[in-house]
């Protein structure tokens, strides 16, 4: 029997890298890292389709909403309530808006859509808001969705490939709005040098509940990542994840009778889970500031370009760049604002000096 479950694994990783090889041959044609003979960059390509999204992304709203979609009425809810929990430590309760759906025709969808036991007891335990995750769920609607919420993110890489294909013709740009949860897991695609950024984002005493099977999660991911041929990226760890999974002891007992975090089950996808939801806290965020930091110095490039604009006071200055546009200068603070423009004066300056 191990030996035939043996063979089953592996005819699943082939086809599984099988796959993969398919995806990267049909998505690598709108990507181009350099010349033809440039060779394939994974980190390249991940910050690439970073890049697509955040073009989606319309921070001018001064906010963000974020649809998690999953096939049973669990995963979703859980995400949700995960973003929200972070967005409010992170001083962004305002800013992003999680919200979740099911795809109503898959076949793990539930009959019922109240909320399951299994995901109300995941809430009370990481200390989630109950009225959120205790809610009925929503059928995901690919005709209004699309176009309701500006991030889309599918909880495994299976639904994300079921939503893009059920796109209709004429769609194009829509791709780049629905991602796969477990691309936020990358360093890369969120664009930060480590991992500690991200994680650093979660309140601690959420933290200290998932850190101890983190580490167990990232060898799983890393193993899966190996194994089908796209080393260095994030893997899928939520695609083989159960509602039952919960029901799967937290601690068991080693080989000497002491008690150890257990390294299979959902407490490891309830890690990865949540480091995700950290990373689309940081993803969002940092495209809003990118967003607003381009505008601002569009703003001073229009307002103040001729060697007599040197002659404006800084306050005279801000003064003029609020009465231009509100919705650019009220992201900053008065202090963000004097620093940019002086920043702006002093290079100016520059230039004509070396004119």
């Amino acid at each position: 029997c191990k030996t035939a479950a043996a063979v089953d694994n592996i005819i699943i990783m082939i086809m599984r890298f099988f796959l993969l090889t398919l995806t990267l041959l049909h998505t690598t044609a709108a990507f181009s890292p350099g010349s033809s003979d440039t060779p394939f960059s994974l980190s390249a390509y991940q910050k690439a389709r970073a890049k697509e999204t955040s073009k989606q992304l319309d921070a001018s709203r001064f906010h963000f909403q974020i649809l998690f979609v999953d096939s049973n009425n669990f995963h979703a809810r859980i995400a949700e309530g995960m973003l929200a929990r972070i967005a409010e430590y992170n001083d962004a309760l305002f800013t992003l808006f999680p919200y979740s759906a099911t795809i109503e025709a898959s076949p793990n969808a539930p009959m019922d859509s109240a909320a399951p036991e299994e995901a109300l007891a995941i809430c009370d335990y990481l200390g989630l808001c109950s009225t959120t995750c205790g809610e009925d769920g929503t059928s995901f609607n690919l005709a209004y969705d699309l176009d309701q919420y500006d991030l889309i993110v599918a909880v495994d890489d299976e639904i994300q490939n079921l939503i893009l294909r059920s796109l209709p013709k004429g769609s194009e740009g829509y791709e780049h709005k629905c991602r796969s949860l477990s691309e936020f897991l990358s360093v890369n695609f969120c664009g930060v040098e480590n991992i500690q950024l991200i994680q650093d984002m979660i309140e601690p005493g959420m933290w200290e509940k998932a850190k101890p099977y983190y580490d167990a999660a990232k060898a799983s991911l890393d193993s899966s990542s190996t194994i089908s041929g796209d080393e260095g990226s994030s893997g899928d760890i939520f695609s083989e994840s159960k509602s039952t999974d919960v029901y799967h002891p937290r601690m068991i007992l080693n080989d000497n009778g002491a008690a150890i975090p257990n390294q299979s089950g959902w407490p490891l996808v309830e890690a990865a889970m949540l480091v995700a939801c950290a990373g689309i806290t940081r993803f969002c965020l940092d495209t809003m500031d990118a967003q607003f930091d381009e505008a601002f110095d569009q703003l001073l490039a229009r307002h103040f370009y001729r060697s007599e604009d040197l002659n404006i006071s800084v306050d005279d200055a801000d003064d003029q760049l609020r009465l231009g546009s509100l919705s650019v200068t009220g992201y900053f603070s008065p202090k963000e604002r004097r620093a940019r423009i002086l920043q702006h004066f002093e290079e100016l300056q520059s230039k004509f000096e070396s004119e």
